[in-house]
């Protein structure tokens, strides 16, 4: 008899909550082969033109997709194609294609292969995640265009039964073809949170969890799968115990589903009584509903650079005064914190060169803003004409020391006194920063005295502390959110914060996972901002807590020497103090050691 293949889990990115079991349907991305030629002086013309027909061609194709999507995600949703169609009409971009059949002498598919390619090389570069996400826009646009060429037509994939969709990734476009009757959840090696595919995956309710890297490669369509977002992972050939485990649970979720939902809202109370502030991370329209439907008291963090993705480049300042508007409104008494542009110089088309050796500690979040003034004046001054119709503060991204936070404030306040002579309406703001970097933290108690609040982004934070980049495979091991550096950082912070008497928001994916929760209770943050679909789990997590536990394990973690040894130590007492809250599952998992790898 033939055995059973061995179970394999995959952890990746939940970008859309729930728990499915289903059926691997694998999807091909469907990349076109290109090849070069030259062509003949008389025969370039005749490339240009075909060029030129088939972006008229991709513009109709394009328009088509966003009515459809209009009508089967909401206009919310549809503004993503909105880019494609951008991309389309841009007279640079198309330009240089030209340009390149013009002066290479080569046919048309080669000119957009070349074009396309150094563009996408160039996304690869940026730092900011939804930014460079949106490189599977500059993707599903060439790929158009070479279809046009060939006279391809994209046929909608009709499911023939229910099914969980594994691709490598998934294009914008082929999102929106997919028959989402049979649809269930959605499984990709590539993407992040911030990802087209992930935002549309939110918006119909479909669970998805990204990122898996090689997930593709071991999965065949039928294989029997769960994709399990709440905790981040996707199982394949589950045993029938896992079944069985998953099975209980669904069908607990199920009955849960089917019940009146009871809206919950305002501040968590802990057992023992402390009350935690629970808001809410945005970036897209289509995400502000959440805010309410998850009951968040307010937004935590609106990322702001997602205006110009949007727009790709830089939008007027009155523009950016209606959208920070919309954020107050959606926001409401419990206000909004708007973070300044948080991009580098690589970050716009039009200002695409040679790509810094080291983005990541290159020109970039406030010393971009603060080396182009004009840029944050005006992103300024839309912020405080907004603040007059709600309550807005700013946060400033990514600051090192003392004297960034004070250029920038007198920035704002120059700023606050040219409204006041122009006799504009506007309202003075809360003005914040963002602990991000080491550098920070060890200044923590002097940058407290000239700010209102703290904002402590743990996802750069675990980054910067580790000199580990989260997105490179190889190095991905050191990527550990509970070592010992991390959370002493955290508690260094929170308690700068509260030495000055202001307040200090955690966001990142610390403050989304009930596990990382608990520690940081127990390090003594009160506030967390946090994806608008986790609100609930970890609500449920906060009111099942004892802080005074979450406090002692805490102190037990600033002890050990090792991330083993602070996870060895949370498997141990969260089992031991909230079994009803946690299981082997929920809690982070034991690394295999590799030979010849410290641990």
């Amino acid at each position: 008899m033939t055995q059973p293949p061995e179970e394999i889990r995959c952890k990746g990115l939940g970008v859309s909550e729930g728990i499915v079991i289903g059926q691997v349907l694998r999807m091909h991305a469907g990349t076109e082969h290109v090849y070069r030629w030259e062509v003949e002086q008389a025969e370039v013309e005749g490339e240009c033109r075909r060029l030129r027909a088939a972006v008229g061609g991709a513009s109709q194709q394009v328009l088509s997709i966003k009515q459809q999507a209009e009508k089967r995600f909401g206009k919310d949703h549809a503004y993503i194609f909105d880019a494609h169609l951008l991309l389309l009409e841009d007279e640079k971009l198309i330009g240089d294609i030209e340009n390149y059949i013009i002066q290479e002498r080569v046919n048309a598919e080669w000119a957009v292969k070349v074009i396309g390619d150094r563009l996408l090389y160039l996304y690869s570069q940026i730092q900011d995640d939804y930014l460079r996400e949106r490189s599977a826009d500059i993707e599903d646009v060439m790929q158009r265009l070479l279809g046009g060429f060939s006279g391809a037509v994209t046929q909608n994939r009709k499911l023939s039964g229910e099914a969980i969709i594994v691709a490598q990734d998934l294009l914008p476009s082929a999102v929106a073809d997919l028959d989402l009757e049979y649809a269930q959840a959605l499984a990709t090696d590539s993407g992040g949170w911030t990802s087209h595919t992930a935002i549309l995956a939110r918006g119909v309710g479909i669970p998805a969890v990204v990122g898996l890297r090689d997930f593709y490669r071991r999965a065949k369509t039928g294989d029997t799968i769960i994709v399990d977002s709440t905790r981040n992972q996707v199982i394949l050939h589950p045993s029938s115990a896992t079944l069985k485990t998953y099975e209980t649970e669904t069908a607990a979720h199920a009955k849960v589903r089917g019940r009146p939902p009871r809206k919950e809202s305002g501040p968590v109370r802990t057992t023992d009584g402390v009350a935690i502030t629970l808001r809410a991370n945005v970036e897209v329209p289509s995400e502000f509903n959440g805010v309410e439907i998850y009951g968040a008291s307010g937004v935590g963090l609106y990322r702001s650079e997602f205006l110009l993705a949007r727009r790709g480049g830089f939008v007027s300042e009155d523009e950016q005064c209606l959208a920070y508007e919309a954020v107050a409104k959606v926001a409401g008494t419990h206000g909004a914190v708007i973070r300044l542009f948080d991009l580098g110089g690589d970050n716009l088309r039009e200002q695409f060169q040679e790509p810094e050796k080291n983005p990541a500690l290159g020109l970039r979040a406030i010393r971009f803003v603060l080396s182009n003034e004009e840029v944050m004046r005006a992103q300024v001054r839309a912020i405080m004409r907004a603040a007059a119709t709600g309550s807005l503060k700013i946060v400033l991204p990514m600051v090192a020391d003392v004297s960034d936070v004070q250029r920038a404030k007198d920035i704002i306040e120059e700023e606050a006194n040219n409204l006041r002579e122009a006799g504009r309406r506007f309202a003075e703001v809360s003005v914040g920063v963002m602990i991000e970097v080491p550098s920070a933290v060890l200044m923590a108690d002097n940058i407290a005295r000239i700010v209102d609040f703290f904002e402590l982004g743990t996802n750069d934070l675990v980054q910067y502390t580790l000199a580990v980049d989260r997105g490179n495979d190889a190095v991905a091991d050191w990527f550990r959110t509970l070592h010992p550096a991390v959370l002493r950082s955290i508690d260094q912070s929170l308690q700068a914060a509260h030495r000055a008497s202001i307040p200090a928001i955690v966001c990142g994916e610390m403050a989304s996972t009930p596990a990382y929760v608990v520690l940081l209770l127990g390090l003594g943050a009160t506030d967390l901002s946090m994806t608008p679909s986790a609100i609930p789990r970890v609500r449920r997590t906060i009111a099942g807590i004892d802080t005074g536990k979450a406090r002692t394990v805490a102190r037990e973690c600033l002890e050990c020497e090792t991330a083993d040894d602070v996870e060895n130590l949370v498997r141990e007492r969260f089992v031991q103090f909230w079994p009803q809250l946690f299981d082997a599952s929920s809690l982070p998992q034991p690394k295999p050691k590799k030979t010849g790898q410290a641990v």
